[in-house]
Formats: structure tokens, C-alpha cells, sequence
């Protein structure tokens, strides 16, 4: 039976709280979290870094936000909003968990940077009042929380008219990796388990959420397979079968099955 409402909503706040984002990533055990070493040690894992799409969408929007007011919704470990800062972007950044939000409390003071907030926030009830922000920034998050739409409308409630929503990473169906998860029933997040939460849109159902706004660019991501960390016969299969035969399909042809779609809009 599927959860609703309060229920859902505190399985979504206690899995992401014990499995903040970067944890699936250490490979030394001896490492302490939250030290320099852990943040340099799972970096080159995270999203800015693993995908490179990511950090080009940080580069552009950083140069057209400099100096204005960006709110992270769902920032795990801080990594997005850390390139914001660095770029001159004043920057709130908010997770629904508190691990998370200590965990980028510690990450600004080692890198040496200062948000104007980082805090815990509900991305169905963000708690700014309307026309807050200049923009808003959300990588791989709103279709984990339970309801997209509203999250979506949230977004579009708390920035500014004219003001931009980066939505990167709505997981696509048709794509490689639902299929994968579907019929292989492989866990996207954690070995072990994976969130109580992760919906699957068709990129119709995806822009059919954006109203109020302007779509300003809908790009299909993650349409080439990149490597993983996992160990064992699914992940083996998927390193030296799937990766390699899927990877030598022709551009135009992968696009369809792109795993992901990003989303920039401005608030009419």
C-alpha cells in the first residue's frame, strides 16, 4: 500500500536524513565525516562534478545571477550552492533534514565561504514568504518529494516575477535507467534501499507541472551511461554489457532514452 500524506512525508524526511547524498560514496571507512578529507574525498562523485552538464548549468546561470539572491531547495552536502558562492551568487540553501543542513554548515566554513542562510525547509511548505528570490535552484530533488506539482508551484511561489527556476533531473520514462529499475529492480540511491519516494515522468506529464511559467529550456540529460560505484553481478553486468553496447548508440537515438530532464523557466 502506497504511503500518503504525513506518513509519506516522514519516511521521506527519515530515509534522506540517515542516507544524506555523498554518503554511498566513501570508499575509506576511516575517513571522519564532515572533516576536509570526507568533502575532497567524495567530491569527484557528486553531481556539479560527476556530471558535467551540471556544473555548464552553474557556469551560465552564475553569470547571469552574480550578485542576486538564489535559494537551494534540497542542497545534501552543499556542493551546488558551494560553485554559486564561488561565482559571487548570494545563495540560501535548504534540505529537508538536518544532517544535511550541518553537514553544509561545515563544508562553507572549510571551504571559507558565508550564505546568507542554510537551514531546514519542507520543499512543499518552503517557509519564505512570496517573491523572495531572484531564482531558484533544485538538482535531483523535487520528484523525491512526494508531490512534484506542488513543489513546482512552491518554487514559483517564494521567486520573484521574472525570476528563473533551474529544475535539474526529473527522472524520465521512456528511459534506460526506469527500465533498469523496473524490470531489474536495481536501486538508483543506496545499495541497501532506496528512497520511499522517486517518480517517473513522461516529459508531457514533466511540462504539463510548469504552470505559471515561461519554459525557457528543457534539455534530456544523463543520455550516455556513466560509471558507478557498485560492486557485484548487477553492477558488473551493467560495467562490462549494458554500458558499453548502450554507450555506442548513436546520439540521437540515446536522447530518447535519456534518464533525465532539466527544466529552466521564469515566473510569468
Amino acid at each position: 500500500m502506497e504511503q500518503t500524506g504525513q506518513s509519506q512525508l516522514n519516511s521521506i524526511y527519515e530515509y534522506w536524513n540517515k542516507h544524506t547524498l555523498g554518503f554511498q560514496y566513501v570508499i575509506d571507512p576511516s575517513i571522519q565525516v564532515g572533516s576536509p578529507e570526507f568533502f575532497d574525498h567524495i567530491q569527484p562523485w557528486m553531481n556539479p562534478y560527476k556530471f558535467p552538464w551540471i556544473m555548464e548549468r552553474i557556469e551560465r546561470e552564475a553569470a547571469i545571477l552574480k550578485g542576486k539572491h538564489l535559494l537551494e531547495i534540497g542542497c545534501g552536502m552543499g556542493y551546488d550552492s558551494l560553485e554559486f558562492l564561488k561565482r559571487g551568487v548570494r545563495v540560501t540553501a535548504t534540505d529537508l533534514t538536518p544532517n544535511a543542513v550541518e553537514l553544509t554548515r561545515k563544508h562553507f566554513q572549510i571551504k571559507g565561504v558565508h550564505a546568507e542562510d542554510i537551514r531546514t525547509a519542507n520543499a512543499l511548505d518552503l517557509p519564505f514568504v512570496d517573491n523572495t528570490f531572484d531564482a531558484v535552484w533544485a538538482n535531483g530533488v523535487l520528484h523525491a518529494t512526494g508531490d512534484t506539482e506542488k513543489a513546482i508551484q512552491e518554487a514559483r511561489r517564494v521567486v520573484k516575477p521574472g525570476g528563473r527556476v533551474i529544475i535539474s533531473h526529473f527522472y524520465r520514462k521512456p528511459s534506460w535507467m526506469y527500465l533498469l529499475n523496473h524490470l531489474g529492480r536495481e536501486n538508483i540511491e543506496f545499495k541497501e534501499q532506496d528512497p520511499p519516494v522517486n517518480e517517473f515522468y513522461t516529459e508531457q506529464e514533466i511540462l504539463a507541472m510548469f504552470k505559471g511559467y515561461e519554459i525557457v529550456e528543457a534539455v534530456e540529460d544523463h543520455y550516455r551511461a556513466l560509471p558507478i560505484m557498485r560492486h557485484g553481478l548487477k553492477a558488473g553486468l551493467y560495467k562490462y554489457g549494458f554500458k558499453p553496447l548502450y554507450n555506442l548508440m548513436p546520439q540521437k537515438l540515446a536522447k530518447k532514452f535519456a534518464y533525465k530532464l532539466s527544466i529552466t523557466a521564469v515566473k510569468n
